[in-house]
This record gives C-alpha cells, structure tokens and sequence, in this order.
C-alpha cells in the first residue's frame, strides 16, 4: 500500500476479543487489508457509495443497503480507495490499514498476553486493551 501524503497507519497483529465484542471498529478514508485466522464477523460498510470489497474463503456473505457481512475461518479481505466503516469480530485478526480516519481497539479482558497487538502511526507494538479504547485518530496530530 502507497500511503499519501498526511496518512498515517494501523497494525493489528492476532487480535481476538470476546464474543459479541469488535476487536477493530475502523472508520477510514484510505485502504485495509486483513486476515482472520480464526472464526469471525466482517462488516463493511460503504460510506461512499463506490465500494468494491475483496473477501476469499468465507462461509457466509449478506449484503443490507450500503453494508455487507461476512462469516467464516480463516478468510482474508481488503477494502481499498474508498472510505469505510469497518468492524472485525472474531479471533486471531490481523490487518494493515493506511489512510486517515479513526479506530477503536479491544482484546481480552481475562488474557492480555494472549488478545494480540497493535502499533498506530508507526509506534511501538504494545497488548490490545482489555476494554474499547477511545477513538485513536489515525493519523495522529503528532504525525508529519
């Protein structure tokens, strides 16, 4: 992925989260591309009206309006050159995101060890948090 000019960047290494719980809640103008190694929930939703969506290897797939879903094991998606809301369920997720926007990071609560990493703007790695953190702003203010 090209990032332009004020971008900044997203990393989410084998994220999980407890059921019902979005690991990732992203809103981006830019480009995403992610694997979920384990059993999860994909929506997109278009805020632009020109989305085009890659998933491979899915189980199920529902599309409602300018929303689409998707279920499977270990299936990989991208989302580039529009702008999204985009919100990852599931276990063992991992997705590269470049544009501007914000997102919102949850692990475990009960596992910090085990609920995967996240890196923002090109910082350290550091444990996700064991409850929703406030928007992160991708790029951040300090970015430049």
């Amino acid at each position: 992925m090209q990032q332009g000019s004020g971008d900044g960047t997203l990393v989410v290494r084998d994220g999980s989260a407890p059921k019902g719980v979005a690991v990732v809640t992203l809103a981006i103008q830019g480009a995403v591309i992610g694997h979920v190694a384990g059993r999860g929930r994909l929506v997109i939703e278009d805020l632009t009206g020109t989305f085009v969506p890659e998933v491979t290897n899915y189980d199920w797939h529902k599309t409602s309006g300018s929303e689409d879903t998707w279920v499977g094991t270990d299936f990989r998606f991208r989302a580039v050159g529009g702008t999204y809301k985009i919100t990852i369920y599931g276990q063992d997720i991992s997705l590269v995101a470049s544009g501007q926007g914000s997102a919102v990071l949850t692990g475990l609560p009960d596992a910090p060890a085990a609920d995967g990493r996240f890196s923002l703007n090109g910082s350290l790695f550091r444990s996700l948090p064991a409850t929703p953190t406030r928007p992160l702003l991708i790029p951040t203010a300090s970015t430049g």
